[in-house]
């Protein structure tokens, strides 16, 4: 797909985005072209950033630093057309001895205030490898778990990471090209226009010179790899009738609704506004939940598994957590085993709801 085609399925069900990241200038670097792309199709585009980069080896450290970089983040967020930016204090390279919960309580925050139909965020292993992106990813899918936000995360292939780091020392991590399921087709100009305003991170940056050693043949257009952490189905049946089916969908395949999020009677309550009919269930497998702790006691940050059914016009949207998350976020091999049961019967019973 060209920018100029119409939008792409995954566009159209994104409109509103709130990009997590740790470092004043991943919004452009690394996310730059999507929010762009985003933005072009209409969806409005936040970032919450983590840190104010104060300790980058291509710029200096300390305050002063710190202070040209909020300045740069500002420019660069302008650039690409960001609606709302908030840059927080943390230190930078420190955010993996920030407890996990005080992280996410700033993405459920700007989620309240914001209201995004979908988190952005880089892949699970950090994309760079710099633990500082792996702990905003983190956060980010602890609070969508929670809240039940559907999340895309930006990823390269694994054959493409590979390659680069022989050419330019870097250490990317990628992904198989089966775990990729969505191209987004993007443009590179107000990227670079973005990439420009970061000038104390303009030198000899590895980042720069991996979009231009990725530049495609003049024939091609570019593409940005992503990542849904949720699996979904649409089907055409009412909402509450929807409702009743993935409870006894779920129920076959072990799963107990523990908790009950009513959105749009909260929402109605609270704040008094009107959304569509939108239901957050916690559903919950115990042989697999207790299998998943004993495994690692802090895993119940992710659980339980997140169901959201939701209302779309005459159809009825149904997506859950893939189970997955758990192996990307701890990077835990003995959860695997959990991982995959679960996906399997998550799976099935959404599959279940199709005629």
């Amino acid at each position: 797909m060209t920018p100029d085609e119409p939008t792409s399925d995954l566009l159209a069900g994104v409109s509103r985005v709130l990009a997590v990241v740790a470092h004043p200038d991943d919004e452009s670097f690394a996310l730059g072209a999507v929010l762009d792309r985003l933005a072009d199709a209409g969806a409005e585009t936040a970032v919450l950033c983590f840190t104010q980069g104060e300790l980058s080896t291509l710029g200096g450290a300390g305050g002063e630093l710190a202070r040209v970089r909020t300045a740069e983040f500002a420019d660069a967020v302008a650039v690409l057309g960001v609606a709302h930016a908030e840059l927080l204090g943390y230190s930078d390279g420190g955010l993996r001895q920030v407890p996990l919960a005080q992280l996410v309580a700033h993405v459920r925050r700007m989620v309240g205030e914001l209201d995004p139909s979908h988190l952005l965020v880089f892949d699970v292993g950090g994309v760079t490898g710099h633990p500082d992106h792996v702990r905003a990813t983190e956060a980010a899918l602890a609070a969508a778990g929670a809240l039940g936000l559907p999340v895309l995360g930006w990823a390269l292939p694994q054959d493409i990471a590979a390659r680069l780091n022989t050419e330019l020392g870097t250490s990317f991590t990628g992904r198989p090209a089966g775990d990729l399921d969505q191209t987004l087709t993007v443009t590179r100009a107000r990227q670079q226009q973005a990439i420009a305003c970061h000038r104390s991170q303009s030198a000899d940056n590895p980042v720069l010179r991996l979009l231009r050693s990725s530049r495609p043949a003049e024939t091609e257009q570019p593409k940005e790899h992503l990542m849904d952490y949720g699996i979904t189905i649409t089907v055409q049946t009412p909402f509450a009738d929807t409702v009743e089916r993935v409870r006894a969908a779920l129920k076959e395949q072990g799963f107990g609704v523990l908790t009950e999020i009513d959105v749009r009677t909260t929402l109605r309550e609270k704040l008094g506004e009107e959304m569509e009919d939108y239901l957050i269930l916690g559903a919950c497998n115990p042989p697999l939940a207790h299998r998943a702790l004993d495994a690692d006691r802090r895993i119940g940050l992710l659980l339980p598994c997140n169901v959201v059914v939701r209302a779309q016009g005459d159809e009825t949207i149904v997506e859950a957590l893939d189970p997955q998350v758990m192996v990307g976020v701890t990077g835990k091999a003995e959860l695997r085993p959990v991982a995959d049961e679960a996906a399997q019967r998550v799976r099935a019973a959404l599959q279940a709801l199709q005629p």
